[in-house]
């Protein structure tokens, strides 16, 4: 019998490029302009610090906006790629095919954050993999380590420095994608942003995602 390596609980965090977001950038911070005008307050939450966040009701826009439609429709082969990667084992343990999977993107919004605004460390509910997709970032401090989204790991700090177990030494980390980069994580995971340094602001957008058996 052959040697099989079971990969249990894995925590896997896709990077990818929206390859049309040099051409779509405009057009996507007109739609953000436009939708801060007509809703002034936005959506009020207790994880948030000095920024303006718009209500998860996106994906109703995107009949009307080929642009957005664009956006989700990226977002949306980025949850089923990195889902089938995560599930592989899991879905063959079941006998589910991947083609019998479908995926529902639930819930979309934008976060625009000003001078020091930040997210408090917190989870998505509901779904199963969320993202975030660096539409705009500052060019005042290119390379800021500390411009990206943290990620905390789930499991208990390794108490020692064997090199045995290496992934576990860190007890989160903070992944910076450039502007026009994208991360799909495990909605379960919990995650934050440091305060923007920059008095330039910072725009992304942000989707929720859960799958169904067809």
């Amino acid at each position: 019998m052959e040697d099989k390596l079971f990969s249990l609980w894995p925590v896997n965090i896709l990077q990818r490029v929206y390859s049309n977001h040099a051409q779509d950038k405009n057009n996507l911070l007109k739609f953000i302009k436009d939708y801060k005008r007509e809703n002034p307050l936005g959506r009020s939450g207790s994880e948030n610090s000095n920024l303006y966040e718009s209500k998860y009701d996106l994906i109703k826009y995107i009949e009307n906006n080929e642009t957005l439609k664009k956006l989700v429709m990226f977002i949306g082969q980025g949850f089923k790629d990195v889902a089938y990667h995560t599930n592989i084992e899991a879905w063959e343990a079941k006998n589910i095919k991947p083609s019998n999977i479908s995926t529902h993107v639930k819930a979309m919004w934008f976060i625009d954050y000003k001078e020091s605004g930040f997210v408090f460390p917190h989870v998505h509910s509901g779904c199963s993999w969320s993202m975030v997709y660096y539409l705009s970032t500052s060019k005042e401090k290119e390379g800021d380590p500390f411009a990206g989204t943290h990620f905390f790991s789930p499991f208990n700090k390794a108490d020692s420095d064997d090199p045995g177990n290496s992934y576990s030494h860190e007890s989160s980390r903070n992944i910076t994608p450039s502007e026009g980069e994208a991360l799909f994580f495990p909605s379960s995971i919990i995650h934050s942003t440091y305060p923007n340094s920059n008095r330039s602001n910072k725009i992304i957008f942000s989707a929720n995602c859960s799958f169904s058996i067809e």
